[in-house]
C-alpha cells in the first residue's frame, strides 16, 4: 500500500473508536511519522512520540521501588507514557523505530501493546497505539519482532508512491516547484535507497523536502555551497543531475509571468508539463480545504485564475492534465469553479472534453454552466 492508504487504516480506527494496535513498515524517509502527526492534528489527538531505538527497557517499563512501610514493591511508571490528566482523553502513542530497537526494549513494550498496561500503569481508554519501523530489506538496522508481539498488531507494508507524495504532500505543503517538476519528470528519483548501494547518502521524500527548503532560501544552484548541500542530501549522482536540470529552468517562462498574461504558453511538451505542474502547485491549498469544496472567496478566485490560465495552454491534452491534477487535490472545489465561471473558452472546452472530466451528457443541451453540476457523475 502507499502512505495515503496506510493513513486511511489509522483513520478508520479513530473514526470507529477501534483500539487495535497498528504497525506500519516502510523505507526510511517516506513520511510515516509525519503522517501520524498530521492525522492526530486532524482528529484532535495528541501524538506522544517514543523513539524506541533511543530508549532503554527501564524507560518503557519503569522502576520498582519499596512502598512506605517497605512491605511491598510499587511500580513507578515512566512519565513519557500518556497521562489523561496531562495529555487529554484522546492520544496516539507512536512507538517509532520499533524494528530498530534491541530485543529487551521490544519485550518491555510487549505488555504495553498486548494488554495496554505495564506494571501498575494502564493506557488511557482513548489511546491508540501505532508503531512504525523499517522492513528487513530497507538496508537499515532491523531486529525482527518476536512472534507474539507481531501477532498483536495489524501490520501494513508501505511502499513509496510518487503520485501520492506529490498530491498529498508536495503540492499542499508547498515543496519547491523545481523539486516537484524534476521528480514529475523522474519519479524514480524520489527514493533511491538500495540495499546493494555503498553510499550513505541517497534520495528520500524527506531529503527532497530538505532540498526544497534550501532552494527557498537560495535557488542559485551555480553557487558551490548550494550544490554541495543538494548533493549532501540526495547523493552526488542524483544531486548533479538535479542541479543540471535546475540550470535549464532559468530559460523557462515563470508561472507568475504566465498567470499575469505577460508571456504565451510554450510550445515544447516538457516545458508545458513544467508549467502545468507550477500552476497546480499554486493551488496546493485545495488539499486542506473542506471535502464539500467550499472555499473562501480569495481561494476561489485563485483557483479560477489558474483554471482559466490552463485554458490558454492551447493544448487540450495539457489542460486536461492540469484539471485532473487539481481534481485530485479537491474534486468538489474544482467542480464549483467550473460551474461558476462563465468564460466562452471554458464552455467550449467542457463541450468537447466534459465526459473525460466526469460530466455525463456534456455534449447535449446548451452547455450552459447552470447544468454542469447536475450533469456531474
Amino acid at each position: 500500500m502507499n502512505i495515503r492508504e496506510f493513513g486511511e487504516t489509522v483513520e478508520f480506527n479513530l473514526a470507529h473508536n477501534l483500539r487495535h494496535a497498528i504497525l506500519g513498515l516502510g523505507a526510511p524517509g517516506v513520511g510515516k511519522s509525519q503522517l501520524i502527526r498530521q492525522i492526530g492534528k486532524k482528529y484532535g489527538y495528541k501524538v506522544i512520540d517514543l523513539r524506541l531505538a533511543q530508549m532503554s527497557e527501564v524507560e518503557i517499563g519503569g522502576l520498582i521501588y519499596p512502598n512506605a512501610d517497605r512491605t511491598k514493591t510499587v511500580w513507578l511508571s515512566p512519565d513519557v507514557l500518556p497521562d489523561e490528566q496531562r495529555d487529554g482523553p484522546r492520544t496516539i502513542l507512536l512507538l517509532d523505530e520499533i524494528t530498530s530497537c534491541p530485543k529487551r526494549v521490544q519485550v518491555a513494550a510487549y505488555q504495553l501493546i498486548l494488554d495496554r498496561r505495564i506494571g501498575q500503569y494502564h493506557l488511557p481508554e482513548g489511546t491508540l497505539v501505532v508503531a512504525l519501523g523499517n522492513r528487513e530489506d530497507d538496508d537499515g538496522v532491523y531486529i525482527r519482532l518476536a512472534g507474539p508481539l507481531a501477532d498483536r498488531f495489524e501490520i501494513h507494508y508501505i511502499d513509496v508512491d510518487f503520485d501520492c507524495w506529490k498530491n498529498d504532500y508536495a503540492l499542499p505543503f508547498g515543496v519547491h516547484q523545481w523539486v516537484v517538476d524534476y521528480l514529475t519528470d523522474k519519479p524514480d528519483a524520489l527514493h533511491t535507497q538500495s540495499a546493494a548501494g555503498d553510499s550513505m547518502v541517497f534520495a528520500t521524500p524527506r531529503s527532497w523536502d530538505r532540498v526544497s527548503e534550501i532552494l527557498k532560501m537560495d535557488a542559485d544552484v551555480s553557487k558551490a555551497v548550494i550544490a554541495h548541500k543538494i548533493m549532501g542530501n540526495v547523493g552526488e549522482s542524483q544531486g548533479r543531475q538535479f542541479i543540471e536540470w535546475c540550470r535549464k529552468q532559468d530559460r523557462l517562462i515563470s508561472v507568475d509571468d504566465y498567470l499575469a498574461g505577460k508571456v504565451a504558453a510554450p510550445g515544447k511538451p516538457d516545458q508545458l508539463r513544467n508549467l502545468v505542474n507550477g500552476l497546480v502547485q499554486r493551488c496546493g491549498f485545495l488539499k486542506a480545504c473542506p471535502a464539500d469544496g467550499a472555499l473562501a472567496q480569495e481561494e476561489m478566485a485563485k483557483l479560477k485564475r489558474v483554471v482559466l490560465a490552463m485554458l490558454r495552454l492551447h493544448s487540450d491534452e495539457f489542460t486536461m492534465m492540469g484539471l485532473r491534477q487539481l481534481m485530485e487535490l479537491n474534486r468538489e472545489a474544482v467542480k464549483r469553479a467550473l460551474a461558476e465561471e462563465d468564460a466562452p473558452e471554458l464552455h467550449a472546452f467542457i463541450k468537447h472534453n466534459g465526459t473525460l472530466l466526469g460530466l455525463s451528457g456534456a455534449r447535449q443541451g446548451d452547455g450552459k454552466r447552470s447544468r454542469w453540476l447536475e450533469l456531474w457523475k
